[in-house]
């Protein structure tokens, strides 16, 4: 337990200078009570960045409530908690870096990507452009919708990872061509609609049952073998602590699944509404615990399509996306 707690002691100064705060600035923002008020000094504060363990728990703990996050992860070897802050604390991070210049730009960022949207569409159905198109300059675009070119860019760079327009440097921006026609009819509708994220988890889910049911009747030995591959890699991540990674193949170990069903159509939608989800959802807080369930569910996923047990892999695909809504927090 005592290496726990000097655990804490190193993972509040990693935080602290990742914030890039002064000891002061650290104990007004999350060490201080409701009206304000310090609940420590700045000398016994340094004591504990230098190794004291005196009353850290419940430091960590106000740290914590304060950050929205899991009193848990301070308890991780500094090490690990150094690589993985980003994913733990990142949007918490941006958010006490500067809490008024992110939300505005946020806020801003997401109506001009609907004012982008419902231009490139209307000029479509004007016969103005056609797949390809060039769409006009950065600073015609700007003009168009009263910001800034910085702002303009930070938009069409969420358009460009949705598929609907292509970025090319130095030479302009682009009209998704023709043969993008399906992932952008999907994105756009998502994008445009209303209550996007609980109709497109409906579909989404239902998709990744049957894609699940399909893997385990129609994988081949190529196919299974990919899984198994991404499987691997997952363990690996997890057992060394690199969430981050672990995370990451996440979408590939559900697409992995969708080739093994041998369906390319439910592969191409589950693509297109994962990658949909990652902009559009609000993700709740990734904890330990969290990491922990996502791993053994994905273990008993990949056992059932080895075996081939069609019913249990569609049960165990159901029952994680289950859980997904309340670990995300996306449950109505």
């Amino acid at each position: 337990m005592n290496t726990e707690l000097k655990h804490i002691s190193e993972n509040l100064l990693t935080l602290r200078r990742r914030l890039k705060l002064s000891q002061r600035d650290f104990i007004q923002n999350y060490l201080s009570n409701p009206e304000g008020v310090p609940l420590i000094s700045v000398s016994t504060f340094s004591n504990i960045e230098n190794g004291s363990t005196v009353g850290i728990e419940a430091l960590a703990e106000n740290v914590a409530q304060k950050l929205n996050a899991d009193t848990s992860v301070f308890l991780l070897d500094p090490d690990d908690f150094a690589k993985n802050i980003e994913l733990f604390l990142g949007e918490t991070l941006e958010v006490q870096r500067d809490r008024i210049t992110v939300s505005r730009k946020v806020s801003s960022s997401e109506v001009l990507v609907q004012g982008v949207s419902d231009f490139l569409m209307e000029a479509i159905m004007r016969g103005e452009m056609r797949p390809g198109s060039k769409l006009p300059s950065d600073r015609e675009l700007s003009a168009r919708f009263g910001v800034g070119r910085t702002t303009l860019r930070e938009a069409l760079r969420v358009l460009g990872s949705l598929g609907i327009i292509t970025i090319l440097p130095g030479h302009g921006t682009y009209l998704a061509s023709s043969n993008a026609g399906f992932h952008n009819s999907l994105s756009w509708t998502v994008l445009l609609s209303d209550n996007s994220v609980d109709h497109l988890i409906v579909v989404r889910n239902e998709l990744e049952a049957v894609s699940a049911r399909l893997a385990a009747q129609n994988a081949d030995k190529v196919s299974v073998g990919e899984l198994g591959g991404i499987y691997q890699k997952m363990k690996t991540a997890f057992d060394e602590a690199n969430f981050k990674d672990f995370l990451d193949l996440d979408l590939d170990f559900h697409l992995a699944i969708a080739r093994c069903s041998q369906n390319p159509i439910i592969h191409d939608l589950l693509a297109t509404s994962r990658k949909m989800l990652k902009f559009i959802s609000k993700s709740g807080m990734v904890n330990l615990e969290n990491l922990r369930d996502i791993y053994d569910e994905h273990g008993d996923i990949y056992n059932a399509i080895v075996d081939k047990d069609s019913t249990r892999s569609q049960e165990k695909m159901a029952f994680h996306l289950a859980r997904a809504r309340t670990r995300y927090h996306l449950e109505k």
